[in-house]
């Protein structure tokens, strides 16, 4: 029976007709290839929006990976000079840059020295010599705070000694530093040499010895027979 549907001239083959659902389906051909809505969203994320851009980005990290340092075998001093020369070793101390503090100048170079033959990097040299200041003055600080508080301490404990003497000990002393120095820095070292209490105790002696009531005297025409015990035991303490 013929088909009254066939257009004239057209063969079986030539009567394919695309739906309008193939069409909704179809999709051009993508240079990405198929790729799930993950990887499409880490691609944007790099910024990667060809494939050119992405082989140039494994390309250079194939580069990367293939010129690593490799590690030296323990004993191989020449690979390891090699290896922190390509780290940034240098070959002698001008190559460190640190800026010491005037009181580290002197050390400076021996600090330096040191550095360079223990493969300590000049960054890594310059972050050391900060924390070693830094814990420095930490010390410091530590140190002169605890002096501070030994110096009240004994100060306290002469003063809860002396009990009703505390007013004209105290005197005493006074005149024995003056006798001694006038140099507040010169007082400060001995007491920071002999500790707070013992250097009261030789202060308050001494300027008891000259006061005017006391019989005791330095000069030539005494005889006190006490004399001589007095000069030896100031003699004695700062000759410690």
């Amino acid at each position: 029976m013929e088909n009254f549907n066939k257009p004239e001239g057209q063969t079986t083959s030539d009567n394919f007709v695309v739906s309008e659902t193939d069409i909704d389906s179809f999709e051009p051909q993508s240079l990405w290839g198929k790729l799930s809505l993950q990887d499409e969203n880490y691609l944007s994320k790099k910024g990667l929006k060809t494939p050119v851009e992405l082989l140039k980005s494994y390309r250079e990290l194939e580069k990367a990976f293939s010129s690593k340092i490799s590690i030296p075998k323990d004993g191989d001093k020449e690979a390891l000079d090699k290896l922190y020369s390509r780290l940034g070793m240098p070959n002698d101390v001008n190559g460190f840059e640190i800026e010491f503090l005037p009181e580290d100048k002197e050390l400076g170079n021996n600090f330096k020295e040191v550095c360079l033959q223990n493969n300590i990097l000049p960054e890594q040299a310059c972050k050391l010599y900060d924390w070693f200041v830094k814990n420095r003055n930490t010390a410091i600080e530590k140190l002169e705070q605890d002096r501070y508080e030994n110096s009240l301490r004994e100060r306290d404990e002469v003063m809860n000694m002396w009990g009703g003497k505390a007013l004209r000990n105290t005197e005493f002393l006074r005149r024995g530093i003056r006798l001694f120095s006038d140099d507040l820095e010169v007082v400060d070292a001995i007491e920071n040499a002999m500790g707070t209490a013992k250097m009261m105790d030789v202060f308050c002696r001494l300027g008891e010895a000259v006061s005017e009531d006391n019989p005791v005297s330095f000069g030539s025409h005494s005889k006190n027979k006490d004399e001589g015990t007095l000069l030896d035991y100031f003699r004695e303490v700062f000759n410690e």
